[in-house]
């Protein structure tokens, strides 16, 4: 019980990265689903798995993030 703790609270501590990063770049579904998947990850396999999941949101954060200027459109929309 204690290991399921101590998981969830290195999951939550690597998920507010991307949850605030997220926030900053104005990508919030991505940010809440950073945050839960690193809560997750952080019970499943503590930090082995956490830290991988963070920097993976982090990337689709960044990746995706709207530069000074400059519309994000998906696929089909004019």
């Amino acid at each position: 019980m204690e290991l399921i703790i101590i998981g969830l609270i290195v999951g939550i501590l690597c998920g507010i990265v991307p949850a605030v990063v997220g926030a900053v770049k104005q990508r919030i579904g991505l940010a809440i689903g950073g945050f839960f998947a690193c809560a997750v990850s952080g019970v499943i396999l503590g930090l082995l798995l956490a830290v991988p999941v963070m920097a993976l949101f982090l990337y689709f954060i960044m990746k995706g993030s709207k530069k000074d200027g400059e519309e994000v459109y998906s696929k089909g929309t004019e």
